[in-house]
């Protein structure tokens, strides 16, 4: 891909949820912090429009009517319009659901692919071990880990994207450190998917370079916040059962803080955070291709 094709991002929120501020931040402060779903539109010039997560949809709703699925809706009450969902989000950007040709799915957590079924065409980018961990759960167990299967496409494993051969196995550039390797997705650098272990298994992130040198990397929920990110701190030891590693999870915290202190420039984007909603996210132009190196590591 040359420096005059472009990738065009857009973050798109996709409905809330609530949580007290002290879970979080550990911050002494435990009024209610609202935590958009926040789902990236990635244009890109030669795939067309991607989608980075599906954030809720009514479907949530409907899944959570039943015992024991309705504990999720009680723990974590979440507000979605029916009108601002990301479907009707992109339609009304003149974006149909068949033009979405990709939806890379971070993580097989609820509020990230309530979405899923409005896009029957898209292929479907995940680690399978993000999914495998959660499908031997019944019902309890898979709701106390926040994994609805009723959200998920019946067809969704047959359109699975495996990325090989059509993804390389890339040394991502130095200014990503201490992120050495990671998956150039579709063979022209314009994203490079990397593993961000322990909220759950095999969870996904993506790193967009700009041709400026300016990096933007969507970071699912690998932080909820970026004050989190500056303060290097982890969530409440309360929320530990959410995490499938509470201690990789602070590893995997830290690598973003000291990504984000050795690149001042970096955005990072995690997908819940309110500060990076009201952020006004311009045109990010893909840069050079990245050369894979003879030794790199596939993590897929």
């Amino acid at each position: 891909m040359t420096n005059q094709e472009s990738v065009r991002l857009e973050l798109l929120e996709v409905g809330h949820c609530m949580h007290p501020e002290h879970v979080v931040l550990q911050n002494r402060r435990f009024a209610p912090l609202r935590f958009p779903a926040l789902v990236a539109l990635i244009h890109h010039p030669t795939r067309g429009p991607i989608l980075f997560d599906t954030g809720y949809s009514p479907r949530f709703l409907h899944a959570t009517r039943p015992f024991p699925e309705r504990f999720y809706a009680w723990v974590t009450p979440i507000t979605i319009d029916p009108a601002r969902t990301a479907l009707a989000q992109l339609e009304a950007r003149g974006i149909r659901a068949s033009d979405i040709t990709h939806v890379i799915v971070s993580h097989f957590h609820a509020d990230h692919v309530a979405g899923l079924c409005d896009f029957p065409r898209a292929r479907l980018v995940y680690l399978e071990r993000a999914l495998r961990s959660f499908l031997p759960l019944g019902r309890i167990r898979g709701t106390a880990a926040g994994f609805l299967r009723a959200l998920l496409p019946e067809d969704l494993e047959s359109r699975a994207l495996v990325p090989r051969p059509e993804c390389e196995s890339v040394r991502l550039p130095p200014e990503c450190a201490p992120f050495h390797y990671g998956v150039d997705l579709f063979g022209d650098g314009s994203i490079s998917l990397v593993e961000l272990p322990g909220h759950v298994e095999g969870q996904l992130g993506a790193f967009l370079r700009a041709a400026d040198g300016s990096l933007d990397f969507l970071v699912a929920d690998a932080c909820w916040t970026t004050e989190s990110v500056r303060r290097r701190q982890l969530p409440h030891p309360i929320t530990r059962a959410l995490f499938s590693s509470y201690g990789l999870y602070g590893t995997t915290l830290g690598r973003i803080a000291d990504l984000a202190e050795r690149t001042p420039s970096i955005r990072i984007v995690p997908a819940h955070c309110d500060a990076v909603r009201r952020l006004r996210i311009p045109s990010a132009h893909v840069g050079p291709t990245v050369t894979p190196s003879s030794d790199a590591r596939a993590i897929v």
